[in-house]
């Protein structure tokens, strides 16, 4: 991976992203504080419901981003 730069750092931004909105629903979850009138247990509920596309997201850009790096080098090392 050390020659996939833009691969890594799109992976580790991606994996805080999902991050962040684990420890805010836990967050929200455990203090039991509603917010702007939602209840904890629907921001548990909207966090599962949308972690398949949020998880394929992260996961799809970082394939893509690889992929691109990958033809890029590829053509860079064929034409020099």
């Amino acid at each position: 991976m050390n020659g996939y730069r833009w691969t890594l750092r799109v992976a580790i931004g991606g994996v805080a992203f999902l991050a962040v909105i684990a420890v805010f629903v836990a967050v929200v979850r455990v203090s039991g504080v509603m917010i702007a009138g939602v209840y904890p247990e629907a921001w548990v509920l909207m966090a599962m419901m949308t972690a398949p596309f949020t998880i394929g997201l992260v996961s799809v850009a970082t394939i893509a981003t690889a992929l691109v790096e990958a033809i890029r080098r590829r053509r860079t090392t064929a034409s020099a």
